[in-house]
């Protein structure tokens, strides 16, 4: 660098050079402002002429004649020319520079004074004489060598040491002449030589202060260039605005206007118009972004020397100035001519920065320097001076120039080509390197400037310098706090450091979060590490005795957090003389510094839980104000945007190659991506430790999340060796698994190992550093295997083959063991026994024996450990073990003696940590030599979300929880527990504020616990602060407690114990709630209350009286108070869970209080308290809070202690009263609700006086607010209901005269609210209270009388149509209830229903009488308006279900036992059966549709197995067709056959021919059964009768209603009723069975006096005796003969139905033929039925045997009956002169004359002798076909005289009696008459007329109802 341009003329302002060309230069000075005024010259340069004449006048110049002659020479110019500036400064200097090498002091000083003075005055700007050398240094320089040459060392005088420090001071202060480069360095490193050197001890202060004064000057120059430089691109920007907006751009280059626009201006933007963290700018020419500084190469300075030429530069004023700064003076910016792109002022801007980056490696490269044993331990040397001084200036410089570091503007090149590099960047590699040797030092002093260097690293340029911090933190301060051994004042300086970053700025604590443990790259979880590591510190056990408990006390206070004075002025460093400087000594403060270490790191914790707190509360209360301002915009949409906090504090600003990409806007904190992040980065922390627990395992998780791409052994290898945090000894367990695939691993792990040109024990080493070596020899034997194949691979020369490394591998390790092991007992072994095991290794040759015993001394004294086992030894503390035998061991004490072995091991350790991060940065800025590309960088992350809280202190909570709950139990100093207090507060408030529900509730219930209120004797006054505490938590943190209130209100009420038993209140009647046994607990809702200490049961409590004072204080009953009313301003979702927890605690104290006459109530007052206080919140809050209360109502309203019931039931009514006081709209039902509790209680209570208060409590409130009641009547009328069931005689009077009141005087009200159905209800209930049989009756009469009033009343729709008088109005307009049901099921329906249910469930004969009678009568007079669909429901849901009891016996066993069904069958049933005949006759018309119903009803009565059900439901039967036979279509007939066809079916006994269960038996043919092939007999083992049953569904024997004679489907759990005998006659019945009823059938024809016709078989063999012993019948096969028998019994009836209904002549008239026809093939069925069972004389005497009846069966009546019944209708139908029969007359003479001819035949071939009976049964039937046919017309007649006359003949060929014989002799002559033309005669009696049944057919079934009439 050339000096030619150093120095400029001061002719003026244009005498500046201005060549058209110029090259940039560093040396390129401006001129200076203005020269001297000349007017004050002389009297400015007095001191000039005095310092020359003294000169002059000193014994040095007359020896020494140069110095006199240029001395002279001045003085002659001076007085010649008269002003002293217009002088060559040549000319002043040269006297003055040789008066500097004077001998004298005097005239040294006097000479270095007047060149400082003349300095000072710019005298030296002038430029020298042009006749010298061009290239002579300037003269400022010259005068600061001759400054600097004054100082000889220590020997040079104290005075002239001070004036060369005050001359040097002059020289750098110089704003006029700014001295650059060499001769700056200069000025400074004599200055600090001084401060070295120098034996004076202010001397040394003044150099100190000197030193920092002109460093701060240097910077404090770049600071001002940076503001001046922001003002000129705000300017520029302003001004691009202004022209670009008034189209004037042809003036945007005039220099007159705004001078030169530099490039970067465009787009520049800076910190004073922008946040803190958004970058600035640049254009594509000089774009700063973190792409291009990751991608270029580190700072290279090597061109920026020390050496550099001195430079000077002027201010001058610009011509016409832009903007006023602090000195009014700012350069304007002027084009350069060449059209260069760095215009002047940068170039000069830079010629700055370039200075301070000079001093700043300066002061770096002193403190690194290494320091001999000797300075390292004295702190007066001068090494450790100047470390100290360096140190102290690189941290004022940090601290005070915070800009000049984080400023994107401060920017400097290394050389002239390079692209620019900001300040941060250019330093960092000096300042880390600073750092790294220093920060971990042992010397207290040292280590306490790294700390304070290191803060203003976190604060200021953390953005800028993320990996470098984070380096820092993992190796230097983290693993301080991490070892045992460290210094206490070390981890003092961390923990404070951490405390005030943490208090002084809560955004670093955030992003030191969102950084490093949100980060994938980062070395570790740093926030959580430091967390663990300051809480742990924390738990740390320091045992103290009482006197170091008050030593500390009394310290505490004046014991400062950083005890440093420096730190906290943060302006200058400390003095560092050697009068003043003195090693760091531990004080004996009386206490171990452990302990105020132990609460530093609780304060520090304290500091980071305010920290997070006031980051998310300033979040909060942003996002709050945000939401009310959406809130209130009219727009919806214009709410939907992002409320995340954004700029609530600034951060660092950014720098260097951290500045973000500022072409994406979107956020880079975004909490849900970081969220991601942080998972991707736990789950992969959880799968490391599933490997380092189970590696296979641990593998598969890796494979499975995918943080190893592929199962290959390469890819797995890969991830093995990358990730640090496996555990080696897993690692090594893995690798050397056997397994193929584990072998593979090994192998790819080993291969990625490179040992090419390594030594041999170097490679084992690095090889056994990667994994720990197992134990097991065959593991060995694998991995030393492929060691010695990678070794030789690398190195093919190392030895013969691979089996020389394998062995000798194997002895090394066997050797490391040996030296090393404390396992090992006896000798070590030797030199020489290690070179004998090694003999002929080498392919039977011996490796050299000074290369082995060169390995044996390395093995000896450097154990081949793994670094990470050796570091955690010595983060433990633990001492090395010894490694030779007994002499050595006892040489090594006798050597140690005297020594501080910790202290030594401690230094020792810090100098490892110092040259590891060394050498990691070194490592650092070598790969960014070579490309940072290859590095992934990661970017940092400001925060600007309070989000981020949540995360972080969700994973940090559990060690907040253990330092701050240890802390307070273990001390009893009051700050400490206000301390603890505080901070769980805090962790609260942070816990609530993001709804984190295990923090809360670890939090709240520790404080719960703390209180103490469990053990009153033991409570002192840390537990008051913890109550305080915890009701300001319930006060503040209510809207987000949650859960958390169960332990707050346990809490309270156990203070109000505490309260209560302090005053005098015996302990034993205000029980503990926590002393609740566990089986209540079982049945308790929400958590369980906080876990209690186990305490003596005493009677008397024993507690401190201040404490007892402190409990009743007004503090503190202000403070509970202020729980519960603040309840009001909780939101929805709080006060329930508020509610629910009041609850659970009420619910305890009622528990613990048993039976105690005055139980505990205190929450249970405070609920009626909040519920007032509450009590202006909308219905839907207090629906919810109801839901909680009414349920705990519930539940102590049940109590069996009375005294709670009472207290409850109270409070329930006072609440009532409050709610009935607001009006209820219509439509709502939340007085219905809150009224619930009182039903419930009445309903479930057992003592008369609760249930009497219940009663009264509402009578009191229909008294009180009945105006009110809207939806609540509802309620009361169920209190009422329950009432009305009660036994108590006084309940239910009291309740039925409340009810009789509220309907004579509140009908209206009633209806209008929708509670007309809940008062039926309950006068239902009254109805059916059998006890008191007065109030039921007085009841039902009330319902009775309840439709005229109903039909009365205005309120009611009904009353408009209903022709009655109506009654007044009620007063007052009440809005109705709005209902969604018709009129009819509002009001029809409710008292049909009450009748209904009296009917059905009533137990009074009379009351139920009434209901039936009420119910048809209601019915029959109003059901004329009555909708289908209406009747549809009542048919659905009254009417039929009265008859439901008779679809099976379990049907009647749930409602009646034996006795009572036969009452209600033979009343009740009989008369409802009827009444459903009147009813549908009475609506013939509207019901006609439901025929179907009313003949499956009938259908249902008659198969009954009781008689008097079967013949009513018949009777009915008859009555229904009878009564409407006129009205009948003929679908209407066809509905009634159908059900006919459908009884017949059902009472076909079609079991008879399967019931033999013999084997021998067998049908005698295959014909079918009417059609219907017959079943196969079941055999007696099956015991199946599943021919019983009309479907094809099994049937099984345990189901009642096998035989499915009811209508229905067998398979149904249902049976008929099994009901005995009811005859008509008697009220009280006789009761007959199904048994009793077949053995009478058998009794009889036992016992009949003649045995004529009961021989219906042919005689048995002569081997079969008639007579067998009887078989035993089981219970089961009882049952099913009897239902067979019913069957039989049932069929005899249907025909006796048919026959006495076409008895009837309007029914024969009535029914269409078609469907007549129909009904008598059914009778035709039936007889061929009986027929063929009677002729199976086999079954029959097989059934006989098993024990079917006492006698042979037969169905002779069923044959005969159902013959006679077809023979007459048809004989009637055929003679029926009207033209439809007379139609249907082919079809009826088709079906009568086979059945006739059947007949006949079938009779004249009885036997006379054997079948009498039979004989006399069927005459009369003869009797009928014959005279019948006789009657035919006489074409029909002869057609059939073939077919009859050959009957006729068989007739006569036996003994026929009068009635056979008279119709024989009519049948002939008729034949005579048709066949012969002779006239007929009349003899004896005429014929009957063939139009009216025979006598014979009514004598058929006279007798029918007897039991000797059926199955015989």
């Amino acid at each position: 660098m050339s000096r030619q341009d150093t120095v400029s003329t001061v002719d003026g302002p244009d005498t500046r050079p201005s060549q058209a060309g110029r090259a940039r230069t560093d040396s390129r000075s401006t001129v200076n402002t203005q020269a001297t005024q000349k007017s004050s010259a002389l009297s400015s340069m007095v001191f000039v002429i005095t310092a020359l004449d003294t000169i002059a006048s000193s014994k040095d110049a007359r020896k020494r004649k140069e110095l006199g002659d240029a001395a002279q020479k001045a003085m002659s110019a001076i007085k010649s020319e008269g002003d002293p500036t217009n002088l060559n400064p040549e000319l002043l200097f040269r006297p003055l520079q040789l008066a500097t090498e004077a001998y004298t002091v005097q005239v040294v000083t006097t000479a270095l004074d007047c060149i400082g003075k003349l300095i000072s005055y710019s005298y030296f700007s002038v430029p020298a004489d042009q006749s010298e050398p061009s290239q002579a240094p300037p003269l400022i320089e010259r005068a600061i060598d001759t400054i600097c040459d004054c100082f000889q060392g220590e020997a040079t005088p104290v005075e002239i040491q001070l004036q060369i420090v005050k001359s040097l001071l002059a020289a750098i202060l110089n704003d006029k002449i700014v001295v650059h480069g060499a001769g700056l360095l200069k000025a400074i490193r004599q200055t600090y030589n001084i401060f070295l050197l120098s034996k004076s001890s202010p001397n040394q202060q003044i150099a100190q202060g000197t030193l920092a004064q002109m460093v701060g000057t240097v910077f404090e120059r770049v600071r001002t260039r940076i503001q001046m430089k922001e003002a000129r691109v705000n300017l520029s920007r302003t001004s691009l605005k202004d022209e670009s907006d008034t189209q004037m751009s042809s003036t945007l280059g005039s220099p007159e206007t705004n001078g030169d626009i530099n490039g970067d201006v465009e787009a520049s933007e800076t910190a004073s118009t922008l946040p803190a963290d958004i970058p600035v700018e640049k254009d594509e020419q000089y774009k700063i972004t973190l792409q291009s500084f990751e991608n270029r190469k580190s700072f290279d300075d090597a061109q920026i020397g020390d050496n550099a030429p001195t430079m000077v530069t002027h201010l001058r004023r610009s011509k016409a100035p832009i903007r006023s700064t602090s000195n009014g003076e700012v350069p304007s910016i002027h084009v350069h001519p060449d059209g260069s792109d760095i215009s002047e002022e940068d170039e000069e801007d830079e010629i700055y920065i370039k200075d301070a980056f000079l001093v700043f490696r300066a002061m770096s490269k002193l403190s690194i320097k290494s320091l001999p044993v000797e300075q390292a331990v004295d702190i007066k040397s001068h090494g450790m001076r100047s470390k100290l001084l360096s140190l102290h200036i690189i941290h004022m410089i940090l601290h005070n120039n915070s800009i000049v570091f984080t400023s994107p503007l401060a920017t400097i090149r290394s050389g002239n080509n390079e692209e620019p590099m900001t300040f941060v960047q250019a330093v960092k590699q000096h300042l880390c390197l600073s750092l790294s040797r220093n920060g971990a030092s042992s010397v207290n002093r040292i280590f306490e400037v790294g700390c304070a260097i290191f803060w203003e690293m976190m604060k200021n340029m953390r953005l800028m310098l993320k990996k470098e911090i984070e380096v820092f933190l993992k190796e230097i301060y983290l693993a301080i706090l991490d070892k045992r051994t460290a210094p206490v004042f070390q981890k003092q300086y961390v923990v404070s450091l951490l405390g005030r970053l943490a208090s002084e700025d809560p955004r670093a604590l955030v992003e030191i979060y969102l950084n490093y443990d949100c980060d994938r790259t980062a070395l570790d979880n740093m926030y959580q590490r430091i967390i663990e590591h300051i809480s742990r510190i924390s738990l740390t056990p320091v045992p103290m005795t009482p006197q170091q408990q008050q030593a500390f006390l009394e310290h505490q206070p004046r014991v400062p957090t950083t005890s440093v004075d420096w730190q906290s002025r943060e302006t200058l460093p400390p003095s560092l003389s050697t009068t003043n400087v003195t090693a760091a000594t531990e004080p004996d403060l009386g206490y171990p510094l452990e302990y105020a270490l132990k609460q530093d790191s609780l304060e520090c914790l304290v500091k980071m839980l305010r920290s997070l707190a006031a980051w998310s509360r300033q979040g909060l209360e942003i996002t709050q104000t945000t939401m009310r301002e959406l809130e209130s915009r009219n727009s919806l949409d214009e709410g939907r945007k992002s409320i995340d906090l954004r700029n609530g504090m600034p951060s660092p600003r950014l720098g260097g190659n951290e500045w973000p990409d500022t072409g994406t806007p979107v956020a880079e904190d975004d909490p849900s991506e970081l969220e991601k992040v942080k998972q991707h980065k736990t789950a992969l922390t959880n799968a490391i430790r599933q490997f380092n627990f189970k590696p296979k395992r641990g593998i598969k998780v890796l494979l499975k999340e995918k943080f190893i791409h592929s199962d290959s052994p390469e890819d797995i290898a890969k991830f093995l060796i990358a990730e640090p945090h496996l555990s080696k000894a897993a690692l090594g367990e893995y690798l050397g698994e056997g397994d193929e695939e584990n072998i593979k691993i090994m192998h790819a792990f080993v291969d990625s190992m490179d040992f090419t040109k390594t030594r041999f024990v170097d490679a084992l080493r690095r090889f056994l550093q990667s994994f720990r070596l197992p134990g097991e020899a065959q593991k060995i034997d694998r991995f030393m295997l492929k060691f010695a194949e990678r070794y030789i691979s690398g190195n093919p020369n190392a030895f013969a083959n691979a089996d020389t490394a394998y062995v000798l591998a194997y002895s090394v390790i066997l050797l490391n063991t040996d030296q090393h092991s404390a396992k090992m007992k006896g000798p070590r072994m030797t030199p020489e026994d290690f070179i004998k095991n090694n003999r002929g290794i080498n392919d039977n040759a011996d490796l050299p024996e000074d290369y082995l015993r060169g390995i044996y001394d390395e093995i000896a004294h450097n154990e081949i450990v793994l670094d990470t086992e050796r570091e955690t030894a010595a983060n433990l503390g633990l001492a090395t073990q010894p490694s030779a035998g007994l002499a050595a061991n006892i040489g090594q004490a006798l050597a140690t003696v005297g020594r501080d072995l910790q202290r030594e091991a401690y230094v020792q350790a810090s100098q490892e940590m110092s040259s590891r991060t060394e050498q990691l940065f070194k490592s650092m800025i070598r790969a960014q030599k070579k490309g940072a590309s290859k590095i992934p960088v990661s970017k940092f992350i400001p925060a600007t979300s309070f989000k981020h809280v949540g995360p972080m202190f969700e994973v940090t909570w559990t060690p907040f929880l253990r330092a701050l709950t240890t802390a307070a139990r273990e001390t009893l100093n009051i700050e400490t527990i206000r301390l603890c207090m505080e901070g769980q507060k805090l962790a609260i408030r942070i816990a609530c504020i993001f709804d984190l529900e295990d923090p809360r509730q670890g939090f709240v219930n520790s404080l719960a616990q703390f209180t103490n209120l469990y053990n009153l004797s033991e409570m002192k006054a840390k537990n008051i602060e913890a109550l305080k505490s915890l009701l300001e938590v319930a006060h503040t943190e209510g809207n987000l407690g949650k859960e958390s209130w169960r332990h707050i209100l346990t809490c309270i009420s156990q203070l109000d114990r505490f309260q209560l038993i302090s005053t005098g209140v015996d302990a034993r009647a205000v029980p503990d709630v926590l002393k609740v046994n566990n089986a209540s607990q079982g049945t308790q809702r929400g958590p369980p209350p906080p876990r209690r200490m186990r305490t003596r049961s005493s009677v008397t409590q024993v507690f401190q009286s201040d404490i007892a004072v402190e409990s009743r204080s007004a503090d503190m009953i202000r403070g509970v108070d202020k729980v519960f009313t603040n309840t009001a301003n909780l939101n929805g979702e709080q006060i329930v869970d508020f509610v629910k927890a009041l609850t659970e605690v009420s619910w305890q104290e009622i528990q613990s209080s048993g039976q105690s006459e005055e139980p505990r109530t205190y929450s249970l007052q405070k609920i009626v308290e909040i519920s007032g206080y509450n009590m202006t919140r909308v219905r839907m809050e207090w629906t919810k809070i109801w839901q909680v209360l009414g349920e705990h109502f519930n539940q102590v309203g049940c109590h069996s202690n009375t005294s709670v019931v009472v207290f409850a039931l109270n409070s329930l009514r006072q609440l009532s009263m409050k709610f009935m006081e607001i009006e209820e709209l219509p439509g709502f039902k939340f007085q219905k609700d809150f009224l619930k509790p009182f039903e419930h209680i009445i309903n479930n209570s057992h003592q008369v006086s609760v249930k009497d208060l219940v009663l009264r409590c509402l009578i009191q409130m229909i008294q009180a607010r009945g105006e009110n009641i809207r939806s609540g009547w509802r309620t009361m009328f169920g209190v009422f209901t329950v009432a009305a069931r009660e036994p108590y005689e006084s309940i239910v009077n009291l309740a039925f005269d409340n009810v009789t009141q509220v309907y004579n005087t509140r009908f209206g009200v009633v209806i209008s609210q929708g509670a007309f159905a809940d008062l039926i209800v309950c006068l239902t209930e009254f109805s059916k209270n059998m006890k008191f049989q007065k109030k039921s009756l007085q009841a039902i009469e009330t319902l009775k009388s309840s439709v005229p009033k109903m039909l009365r009343t205005p309120e009611c729709p009904l009353s408009v149509n209903s022709g009655l008088a109506q009654d007044a109005p009620q007063p007052g307009a009440i809005p109705k209830q709005p209902t969604h049901q018709t009129q009819e099921e509002q009001f029809w329906f409710p008292v049909l229903f009450a009748f209904h249910d009296v009917l059905m469930t009533g137990e009074d004969l009379e009351v139920r009488s009434r209901a039936l009678n009420y119910l048809f009568d209601t019915l029959i007079k109003y059901g004329g308006d009555f909708p289908q669909d209406f009747w549809d429901t009542l048919w659905r849901q009254l009417l039929y279900p009265i008859f439901m009891v008779l679809k099976s016996k379990s049907e009647m066993s749930k409602v009646l036992n034996t006795e009572e069904l036969s009452v209600w069958l033979s009343t009740t049933m009989i008369q409802a059966l009827r009444n459903m005949i009147t009813l549908f006759t009475h609506f013939f018309g509207s019901l006609e549709y439901m025929l179907d119903r009313f003949l499956d009803l009938l259908a249902l009565c008659i198969c009954q197995e009781n008689d008097t059900l079967a013949r009513i439901g018949s009777n009915c039967l008859q009555q229904l067709i009878l009564q409407n036979v006129t009205k009948f279509s003929a679908h209407h007939w066809n509905n009634i056959v159908n059900a006919f066809v459908d009884l017949f079916n059902r009472t076909e006994a079609t079991a008879l021919f399967s019931a033999a269960t013999s084997s021998s038996y067998r049908s005698s043919s295959n014909a079918s059964i009417n059609g219907v092939k017959e079943p196969k007999t079941p055999t007696a083992e099956s015991s199946t009768i599943s021919d019983l049953q009309l479907s094809e569904t099994p049937i099984d024997e345990n189901i009642d209603n096998a035989l499915g004679i009811n209508g229905l489907p067998a398979s149904q759990p249902q049976s008929s009723v099994n009901a005995r005998q009811t005859p008509q006659t008697s009220t009280s019945p006789k009761r007959s069975s199904s048994r009793s009823r077949a053995s009478s059938i058998g009794a009889s024809k036992k016992s009949s006096s003649t045995r004529d016709g009961l021989e219906d078989f042919s005689h048995p063999s002569a081997d079969e005796p008639l007579q067998q012993p009887p078989i035993v019948v089981t219970a089961a096969r009882r049952r099913f003969f009897n239902q067979i028998i019913t069957k039989c019994v049932l069929q005899l009836l249907m025909i006796e139905t048919v026959n006495e209904l076409f008895s009837n002549e309007s029914v024969y008239t009535s029914i269409p033929s078609s469907e007549l026809l129909r009904l008598m093939a059914l009778l035709k069925k039936s007889y061929h039925f009986a027929k063929r069972f009677n002729g199976d004389r086999e079954l029959r005497t097989r059934l006989f045997r098993e024990g079917f009846m006492k006698q042979p069966p037969n169905l002779l009546k069923q044959e005969s009956g159902s013959a006679s019944v077809y023979v007459s209708i048809l004989l009637r139908m055929y003679h029926d002169p009207r033209p439809e029969r007379i139609t249907s007359r082919p079809a009826t003479e088709a079906a009568l004359i086979p059945l006739c001819v059947d007949i006949v035949g079938s009779y004249a071939a009885l036997d006379e002798e054997t079948q009498q009976r039979n004989i006399a049964t069927w005459r009369p039937v003869v009797v009928d076909v014959l005279e019948g046919y006789a009657g035919f017309p006489e074409e029909e007649f002869g057609r059939h005289v073939e077919t009859f006359a050959p009957l006729v003949v068989g007739l006569m060929n036996r003994e026929m009696g009068m009635d056979v014989q008279r119709a024989v002799q009519g049948l002939l002559q008729r034949v005579f008459e048709v066949q012969f033309g002779i006239e007929r005669v009349e003899i004896g009696t005429p014929l009957p007329t063939p139009s009216s049944p025979s006598s014979a057919t009514k004598n058929l079934f006279r007798r029918r109802g007897s039991s000797n009439t059926t199955v015989r």
